[in-house]
């Protein structure tokens, strides 16, 4: 069944295995790769936004697999491959190149590329509000009912917090308390001395595949009614979790102190 659903969005299919190829790529590469951007290895941002977009692509064929409207589906995809695609490739060269990729204003082509990054990421994130919407219309579902309102809350969750991204971007940096850099947790080098926005970012974005998982879980063990209760009440513990981090971060407070410190 699960090789039946990835294969029916061939378009996101592809996306996303050719950016878990690219993750492996640049991790065989990451021991021999000598340029720093911030204090920490280049190639750790776009392995990041690798991983990211593979997870990304691989639950929107979940999601629109339960979608009617074929159509919007093929549109929606195109645009996510587009989308993604020039994220990468942004990132991946300007890493390469030891330059930043976003927050980068201190040169006109840096200017242009986050600006441009920015668009696009709006479009998509405006084009998932719309699929959302339709899902939301939707009359039909071959799901059970938990894991449908999951996958709507999830999705809810995951425009508004990637809308909170832009908001990251017109401060032109995501630490609160210091500039950017410094120490920080490993691989996602979050800050341990400062806020640092992207948490909320990270937990909010990524609700779209955590909160699907909660409804399919308690689908499985519970009967509908327990699950559906079980699917409301982790989605508003996590909001609050999610809002919790980013008070955190505006107050200037790290995620993780370091014990170094």
């Amino acid at each position: 069944m699960l090789k039946k659903i990835l294969l029916s969005n061939k378009i996101l299919f592809w996306l996303g295995t050719i950016h878990l190829i690219i993750f492996l790529l640049l991790l065989v590469y990451l021991p021999f790769n000598k340029t720093i951007v911030l204090g920490i290895n280049a190639l750790i941002k776009p392995m990041k936004f690798a991983l990211s977009i593979w997870l990304y692509s691989w639950t929107m064929i979940f999601i629109l697999y339960y979608f009617t409207d074929k159509k919007k589906i093929k549109t929606y995809s195109w645009v996510a491959v587009i989308t993604m695609c020039f994220e990468q490739v942004a990132i991946t060269t300007q890493a390469l190149r030891g330059q930043l990729s976003h927050f980068n204003i201190s040169t006109a082509y840096g200017t242009i590329l986050f600006s441009t990054m920015g668009v696009f990421i709006l479009i998509i994130t405006l084009y998932t509000a719309y699929i959302t919407y339709h899902f939301f219309k939707q009359r039909i579902y071959t799901l059970p009912f938990a894991i449908v309102v999951s996958i709507k809350i999830g999705l809810v969750y995951f425009i508004v917090f990637s809308l909170f991204g832009g908001y990251i971007s017109s401060l032109k940096g995501h630490t609160i308390g210091n500039v950017d850099g410094g120490a920080g947790l490993w691989f996602l080098n979050w800050s341990t001395l400062f806020g640092d926005l992207r948490v909320a970012h990270f937990f909010g974005i990524h609700s779209l595949q955590i909160l699907p998982l909660v409804g399919i879980t308690a689908s499985k063990v519970l009967s509908s009614t327990k699950a559906l209760y079980v699917v409301k009440l982790f989605a508003v513990i996590y909001l609050l979790y999610v809002l919790h981090t980013m008070l955190m971060a505006l107050m200037g407070l790290p995620f993780i102190k370091s014990l170094n410190h």
